[in-house]
Order: structure tokens, then C-alpha cells, then sequence
């Protein structure tokens, strides 16, 4: 059995500890994502400073929202330490139940892991509220997201984005998903 509460556990401590080491070296960091593969086998963090988004853009661009949101463009990325042994479990728990997560035939996903993905992306909510709740006193601006590349769409992620960040920032992200989504 896969342990989703100490997966949500692991989560939120990996992002804690990503967070401190950034902030250590980046001063303007305004987002982070939890980022996770579309096959469930691996997990990490990424960030955006507003130094980098300025190399990349100004305001004025029509570019300006697709660098600002689209987390295949940022500065930062994260995948070691206890994310690598978060990946690790998540891995070997796939592989351990390929034959039951995937249809042979037709190589397409089964209904059990779509179960499998949709207690994975639960506790991946979960632990983006810890984690916000966790940083509020000290960085209650900073945007939370959570993406699964090619799989959640524009709506699963604005309805994300809007649990974890104000109103306005929601608004924000929601007429903008188009041009980084």
C-alpha cells in the first residue's frame, strides 16, 4: 500500500526546506510549484524570481504571462534530497503494481491507477495547504501552484491556484492560463 499521508508529510517538509535554502541565496522568489509526472513516478519543486522574470520579460510584453506563470521557464528547480527519496517510493510503488496500473495490450492506464493519481494529486493539495499555511507569517505573498505536465487542464489548475493564493492573484492567474497553459 502506498502511504498518501506521509507522502502529504514528506511533501510539505521538502518544501519547507526547498523554501529556506532558496530564500538563502534569492531574495525575490514570488512563486513556487509543486511539480509532478504524469505517471506518478517522480515529484519536484520549482521557482521563479522577479530578477529572472525581468531577463525574460517586462510587463509590456505580450510574452509577459507566459513567463511569469509557465513553470518549464523559471529559474530554480528541485529534485534532490528528500524529493529524490519521495520520487524513489513513488517509483517503486508504480513499478510494483504495473501489471495491476496499466493495460498490456494497449499500454493505457487502468482504472486503479487513475485512483492511484487521484489520491496522489489529493495529497499534493493537502500538503500545498500545510505548506501555505506553514509560510504565511513570513512570505504571504508568495504564489503557490501545482502542475502535472500534459495532464491537468486549465480548469484543475486555476481551481489549485485558487485555494492556495488570494482572490485578486487567482483572477489574475485565470485570465492569463491560456498563454502558459
Amino acid at each position: 500500500m502506498f502511504d498518501y499521508k506521509k507522502f502529504e508529510d514528506d511533501i510539505v517538509l521538502a518544501m519547507e526546506n526547498t523554501l529556506k535554502k532558496w530564500v538563502w541565496e534569492h531574495d525575490d522568489i514570488y512563486i513556487m510549484s509543486l511539480d509532478c509526472a504524469r505517471d506518478m513516478t517522480s515529484i519536484g519543486i520549482i521557482a521563479n524570481t522577479r530578477e529572472y522574470l525581468s531577463e525574460q520579460t517586462d510587463e509590456e510584453s505580450e510574452d509577459y504571462w507566459y513567463y511569469k506563470y509557465c513553470e518549464a521557464e523559471w529559474e530554480l528547480w528541485e529534485a534532490d534530497g528528500l524529493l529524490k527519496e519521495i520520487s524513489a517510493y513513488m517509483n517503486k510503488f508504480v513499478e510494483e503494481n504495473d501489471e495491476r496500473f496499466t493495460n498490456p495490450e494497449t499500454f493505457e492506464y487502468l482504472p486503479i491507477f487513475d485512483e492511484h493519481c487521484d489520491n496522489i494529486i489529493e495529497a499534493c493539495e493537502k500538503a500545498l495547504v500545510r505548506f501555505k499555511q506553514s509560510i504565511s507569517n513570513d512570505f504571504p505573498d508568495l504564489l503557490i501552484t501545482f502542475n502535472i505536465s500534459e495532464y491537468l487542464d486549465s480548469e484543475a489548475r486555476t481551481e489549485i491556484f485558487a485555494l492556495l493564493n488570494s482572490q485578486e492573484a487567482a483572477e489574475e492567474y485565470a485570465e492569463s492560463i491560456e498563454d502558459f497553459n
